[in-house]
């Protein structure tokens, strides 16, 4: 039976179309002829997404991008349909990202696995996830950069007006003249340093011999080691002597002692027994004196003329000796010779008196309280200057007891002799 041609036509047009209708599917990335299972992502932007671009997993394709669409709920959300080979089976909770597949910008789905063990069924939304593209990425490691190098060219730029605010002619002229200064101080460093070589060149015997001493010492010390040896190990027994010894209890034996001179003081300070009416008693004081002094003229007049107070010898010489203040021989005389005076009692001009000087001042003191309490205080106008003195006395022992006795309240007093009204060295 033979075919009619409008048959053949019509079953050849029907073959061409649907090579055609395969082959355009084809080239989208649909194999018609294909089994595949469709998935869903939802993103906010699909950043240059197409539909049939590639979806990876670990690098091998395993899809094509399907429909792409709006949500019919909400236009800011895009659906993109995955359609993957049915014979990969995708994990729940695994993530469907978009990427830069290529330096040209092509974007593409790869496909990151959980562990999950249960997996998604056909028709079933990925999690969605967008990488940031090459723009952004540059972008974001170049920000940083960007800021710093506007934040330098800020610095910069207030440095330079603050340097142009420093520069001003007379802080240029300042510097000028600094620069001239430190010349002139480098010029002199380099003059000394000519001085100093010049002396080291003059006085290099001197020098040579300074450091033959020094050398010498040295070597006395290497040769002396054992002797110092020794002597540190003396010094380190007497202080392991030391700190064995019952140090806390001499300590408190001095403590006590201390209180009980401090008790003695404070009793001689006010007033209390012999001493202490001795230092706050003048008169008394001078009145021993006066007595100790008398005394003394006393047995020094009866050792010279015995025979005014024992008549014992046979002959009698006729010579008396008179004493004066001093205790001093004055004068012999012949008692059958009438004379009037028969001793002295009164100082003269001649006569030599030891004080003690506690002040000294170029303009006459007029305050009584500068004395602290010393009364009868005997000023003298020596060399340009008043000179204050208490005490009066014919021997220094006598002096420099009153002296020890005022040094609390005068550390500079010291003795001096005087003649009437004149001092006398």
């Amino acid at each position: 039976m033979k075919i009619p041609k409008e048959i053949t036509i019509a079953i050849v047009f029907i073959i061409i179309l649907a090579l055609f209708i395969w082959g355009y599917n084809f080239l989208k990335g649909l194999d018609i002829l294909k089994k595949d299972c469709s998935y869903y992502a939802l993103y906010n932007s699909i950043e240059g997404l197409k539909q049939s671009s590639s979806i990876f997993l670990n690098g091998i394709e395993i899809g094509r991008v399907g429909k792409i669409d709006f949500s019919k709920n909400d236009y800011r959300r895009i659906i993109v349909e995955l359609k993957i080979d049915k014979k990969y089976l995708i994990p729940v909770s695994s993530i469907a990202e978009i990427y830069s597949a290529d330096i040209m910008g092509n974007r593409a789905i790869r496909i990151i696995l959980s562990n999950e063990k249960e997996y998604y069924k056909e028709g079933d939304t990925l999690i969605s996830q967008v990488e940031a593209d090459l723009k952004e990425q540059v972008s974001a490691q170049v920000l940083p950069l960007k800021i710093k190098a506007e934040n330098l060219i800020k610095s910069i730029d207030s440095m330079v007006v603050a340097v142009r605010s420093i520069l001003d002619p007379n802080t240029r002229y300042n510097i000028s003249t600094s620069i001239a200064s430190l010349r002139k101080t480098l010029s002199s460093i380099e003059h000394s340093a000519v001085i100093l070589d010049t002396l080291v060149a003059s006085e290099k015997y001197a020098l040579v011999r300074i450091i033959s001493n020094i050398e010498s010492i040295s070597y006395n010390f290497q040769k002396n080691n054992d002797l110092i040896n020794n002597i540190i190990a003396n010094l380190s027994s007497i202080t392991d002597t030391l700190r064995k010894a019952n140090i806390s209890s001499v300590i408190y034996n001095a403590q006590q002692s201390l209180a009980r001179a401090n008790n003695i003081l404070e009793k001689i300070e006010k007033g209390k027994g012999t001493l202490g009416l001795l230092v706050h008693n003048e008169e008394l004081y001078f009145q021993l004196e006066k007595s100790a002094r008398d005394l003394d003229k006393l047995l020094k007049d009866i050792r010279e003329n015995p025979k005014r107070y024992v008549h014992f010898s046979i002959f009698d010489f006729g010579k008396t000796v008179i004493l004066d203040e001093n205790t001093q021989n004055k004068k012999k005389y012949n008692k059958n010779i009438p004379d009037s005076t028969s001793y002295i009692n009164v100082e003269s001009d001649t006569t030599l008196v030891y004080r003690v000087q506690i002040r000294s001042s170029k303009k006459q003191i007029i305050n009584e309280e500068e004395f602290k309490g010393i009364k009868d205080v005997k000023v003298f106008f020596h060399n340009n200057r008043y000179k204050y003195t208490v005490g009066k006395f014919y021997n220094k022992h006598d002096a420099d007891s009153l002296r020890k006795n005022i040094i609390h309240l005068f550390p500079d007093a010291f003795v001096v002799k005087t003649k009437g009204e004149n001092f006398y060295y």
